[in-house]
């Protein structure tokens, strides 16, 4: 479920990124990695992780 991580705290992203992250897992132990379910996982996690990286960076430059 994508989620718009605009409106969002960094902690929550953070929190957000972690239990889709066990999710992936769960449904990677369960179905393997062909699955489209765990790539689709997949394919959120490294949108979350792309914008946690993003907004941390942005944060630094300020």
């Amino acid at each position: 479920m994508a989620i718009n991580t605009d409106t969002i705290s960094l902690q929550m992203l953070y929190e957000r990124i972690e239990l889709l992250r066990d999710r992936m897992q769960q449904l990677w132990n369960e179905k393997g990695y062909t699955d489209p379910e765990v790539l689709n996982a997949s394919i959120e996690l490294d949108g979350l992780l792309n914008e946690y990286h993003r907004r941390v960076a942005a944060e630094g430059r300020r």
